[in-house]
């Protein structure tokens, strides 16, 4: 009876530490969280990294501007899942070239199926077939 007691504790502590390895594993969420200065959108580099920016907030909002309007939107994490609501954008005039730079970012966003942040600090947002959409560098303000 002893014996078998000792199996199940030892099978009970063996499957907590695998639940916890495997908790371990997953990209932790609030890594993406912050301010982020968008680098690359749809494979083209950024022009004016000043004015691309994103806001991932702990609330579920995201923010910022694709270098030509302000944009909102609401959106939830799970693990490295992301889902982006309907994004809203001001309505302000821009050259022609900011406006391709516009499209490409709300694009990726559109297409967003993860997030997460690389090893070297790049954020990077994937399609849900694994092609990189977006990637920024955490903004320094």
């Amino acid at each position: 009876m002893r014996v078998e007691r000792m199996k199940s504790i030892a099978a009970a502590a063996a499957t907590s530490l695998l639940v916890l390895a495997a908790c371990a594993s997953a990209p932790p969420a609030q890594e993406v969280y912050g301010r982020w200065v968008i680098e690359q959108a749809r494979s083209a580099p950024i022009l004016d990294k000043r004015r691309a920016r994103l806001v991932l907030g702990r609330d579920g909002r995201l923010s910022g501007h694709d270098s030509c309007n302000a944009m909102s939107a609401s959106f939830t994490l799970d693990g490295a899942k992301i889902a982006i609501g309907p994004i809203a954008t001001t309505r302000m005039a821009c050259a022609e070239l900011q406006r391709e730079q516009e499209d490409r970012i709300l694009s990726a966003l559109e297409l967003a199926a993860t997030a997460r942040v690389r090893d070297d600090g790049l954020l990077e947002i994937r399609d849900a077939e694994g092609r990189g959409l977006l990637r920024a560098t955490r903004a320094d303000d």
